[in-house]
């Protein structure tokens, strides 16, 4: 005889209570366990066709509104910092091209300042662009006639474009003036 079979009636009752305790009485745990009502995830059984009934989940649960809620915080959490970063970028961007044409500029400027370290350029710039001379030297400026014409032509044209404007119209509006037909 086993262990089991020599047990009293009693201890073999409470045994049983036990072990459905335990969780024998759980899912799976026979064909014909059955779970409370609130722990059934498809449904009371349905008297008269035996089969379990599955509940209709709405569309929304509460679950879903708290994670979607999070996921908003959370977007908007982050949308200002990553505006001024991307704007950061920008700017970033911007000064680096700056001081690039800034450099540029920089290596222009000192090659130009070289060459006016050097006497014979000084000279030479002095003498084109300014007409300076050596004292014991003379300078002479050569007029082209063409240039002379440009010079009578300023000069006949003294009045502003408007002045002669205005006595055009009031030539037009005066029929008497000065044109005999």
């Amino acid at each position: 005889m086993s262990r089991e079979s020599k047990q009293s009636p009693a201890k073999g009752k409470k045994n049983a209570k036990s072990a459905e305790r335990n969780g024998a009485g759980k899912a799976g745990a026979g064909v014909g366990a059955a779970r409370s009502p609130g722990g059934s995830k498809t449904g009371p059984v349905s008297r008269s066709t035996g089969r379990t009934r599955q509940r209709v989940r709405p569309m929304l649960t509460s679950r879903a509104a708290i994670l979607a809620v999070v996921v908003c915080g959370i977007a908007l959490t982050l949308a200002y910092p990553l505006r001024e970063y991307v704007a950061q970028r920008a700017h970033v961007a911007q000064l680096q091209e700056e001081r690039e044409q800034m450099e540029g500029s920089i290596a222009h400027l000192e090659e130009r300042a070289e060459e006016l370290s050097e006497d014979e350029y000084v000279e030479r710039e002095a003498r084109t662009r300014l007409h300076y001379q050596y004292p014991e030297e003379t300078a002479y400026i050569v007029v082209r006639p063409e240039d002379e014409s440009d010079a009578e032509e300023e000069d006949e044209s003294e009045e502003p474009w408007f002045s002669a404007l205005w006595d055009s119209v009031e030539e037009a509006d005066d029929p008497h003036s000065g044109h005999d037909r």
